[in-house]
């Protein structure tokens, strides 16, 4: 039966159909604008964590730096490692100040600042480290990473206290080899008590850095999934109105037709018996850059990058009806690859079974959690694996041995007086050191070896090998060959030394922060005995 409606009922359909239109296209700017302004949110926080494993980073190698002068100054009594304790103590202090001011019900942020700078923070970081420590300072993650923080604090007044005790002894001449042999034992229990704790400290940020790009993830996966929602059923009202025109302009076809090209989405129609495309709008033609001419050749199979994926969706909508929120990466005619998000529908279309599809490209998502993971888990200024994601694979390389019964290489690498150039040649010649020393040490190891920065100028290598300790002293020798190399930068000529530190899996023990520890200590043997040097956990070496 036909039913014939009037100009006006015709004309307030359409108007009506405009006004959805209208709103529709408010919504999407709506969550467009969210959607950006959750993604600056969250690299905002991703790089105030950061910067609190980067201040945790000069932490912990300021408070290495202190226990080595105060040891050098129990051995030697020489009042300039006496100094240079102080020295590296004040650096510890001022985190220790603005922690406590922040933990106070109205704390002075002028005084908190002024602790995190003589910390050694970047002066641009320290608003967003307040603003994290006073906005999420009840989040459990947080929260137990001040609990660290403030049991490093309570170790911290030991090796004060000692400190205190060693000059009082030296100044009195009453150091004899007894006393000596004790205070070192008291350095070497607190140095051991504070690592593991600078090492939780870190991992205890990086898992909440983790659950934080997650939610933000989920919730912006969650808007999304809503414009989709909105977006089909937007399409499934243009078919009904359709269905009022095709009754009034005895034109159904065209008149769907000229619904959708409205859609601000891409709606395409494949019949289900060919798989042919038999519609697609003016967006789904230009996201697969193809003309309405050769549409007709067009089948769907085409545009999807594994066709598996294809046969799975079209069975799960003859099952279903429907498909919601299908990930799925798409191809367009040239080649060129895209992710999108697909909603699938079963309809009849001009007296066929068809399957109605729209579609979402969400290639800037994509982008925008990929730089968020690369963020997270990698040095920003050398571009190296970081302290997160080097714990990370340290962990795995781990378990794979035990499985298999392998064995693998620790290298704690720390440059000698870089501090003397950043104070002689500015922070900025400091920095280009440390990425030509970063692209120096990967172009010394294989493809499967990994080197990371800690912080600092200290870096890490993981090197799985044969059970032979010529290999770790081979490594070491070209790596430290390739370091001494000069350093050309503009005008100035730089020569820079390593001292490094090795620990053999399992050989130097089975646990990570023991191969850390041991690692790190043969470094600081390797500086003690001149620098420029390596040394094992070996004794002796």
């Amino acid at each position: 039966m036909k039913i014939d409606w009037s100009a006006t009922n015709y004309h307030a359909a359409r108007a009506d159909q405009a006004r959805g239109l209208i709103a529709i296209v408010w919504v999407f700017v709506g969550v467009v604008i969210l959607l950006l302004l959750l993604s600056s949110y969250s690299i905002s926080l991703m790089s105030v964590g950061r910067a609190y494993v980067g201040g945790e980073g000069m932490w912990s190698k300021a408070q290495k730096q202190a226990v080595h002068a105060l040891l050098r100054y129990t051995l030697d009594h020489q009042l300039r490692d006496f100094q240079r304790y102080e020295s590296e103590l004040a650096v510890m202090l001022g985190d220790r100040q603005a922690r406590l001011e922040l933990e106070k019900p109205a704390p002075d942020l002028a005084v908190a600042r002024q602790g995190f700078l003589q910390g050694g923070n970047h002066p641009e970081d320290i608003a967003g480290m307040i603003h994290l420590f006073r906005v999420y300072r009840q989040a459990p993650d947080i929260d137990r990473a001040i609990a660290i923080w403030t049991e490093a604090d309570a170790r911290l007044d030991q090796l004060i206290a000692l400190g205190g005790r060693i000059q009082a002894s030296v100044q009195s001449g009453t150091m004899s080899p007894a006393v000596t042999r004790a205070y070192l034992q008291q350095l070497e229990e607190i140095d051991s008590v504070l690592t593991p704790l600078e090492d939780a400290f870190s991992s205890t940020l990086a898992g909440a850095a983790r659950k934080t790009r997650f939610a933000l993830q989920g919730l912006m996966f969650a808007v999304v999934s809503v414009l989709l929602v909105a977006a089909y059923l937007f399409s499934r009202r243009l078919l009904r109105q359709n269905a009022n025109f095709q009754r009034a302009l005895l034109d159904s076809e065209t008149q769907l037709r000229g619904m959708l090209q409205l859609a601000p989405l891409p709606i395409m129609i494949m019949r289900r018996k060919d798989a042919v495309l038999a519609y697609a709008n003016e967006r789904a033609l230009a996201q697969f850059r193809i003309d309405a001419q050769a549409m007709g050749a067009c089948k769907v199979d085409d545009f999807y990058v594994r066709p598996q994926e294809r046969t799975q969706l079209l069975a799960a909508i003859w099952k279903t009806g429907s498909v919601r929120d299908h990930e799925v990466e798409l191809q367009d005619s040239s080649g060129g690859r895209f992710w999108a998000l697909l909603s699938c529908q079963r309809i009849d279309f001009a007296g066929a079974d068809c399957v109605l599809s729209t579609l979402t490209n969400i290639d800037e998502r994509k982008r925008a959690q990929q730089e968020l993971h690369h963020r997270a888990f990698h040095d920003e200024l050398t571009g190296l694996p970081n302290r997160a994601m080097f714990m990370d694979a340290l962990n795995r390389t781990q378990h794979r041995a035990q499985r298999k019964n392998g064995v693998f290489l620790l290298f704690f690498v720390d440059l000698d007086d870089f501090k003397a150039v950043n104070d002689r040649h500015g922070h900025r010649l400091g920095d280009m050191l440390l990425r030509e020393v970063a692209l120096r040490l990967r172009l010394c190891l294989r493809e499967g070896d990994l080197v990371a920065r800690l912080g600092g100028d200290e870096f890490v290598i993981l090197v799985e090998s044969e059970e032979r300790s010529e290999d770790a002293a081979a490594i070491a020798h070209k790596l430290l060959g390739a370091l001494a190399l000069d350093y050309v930068f503009d005008d100035k000529v730089l020569q820079v030394t390593a001292s490094i530190g090795v620990s053999r899996y399992p050989h130097d023990g089975t646990e990570l922060g023991e191969l850390l520890r041991h690692a790190d200590a043969a470094m600081y043997r390797a500086k003690a005995s001149g620098r420029n040097t390596f040394k094992t956990n070996t004794p002796g070496s």
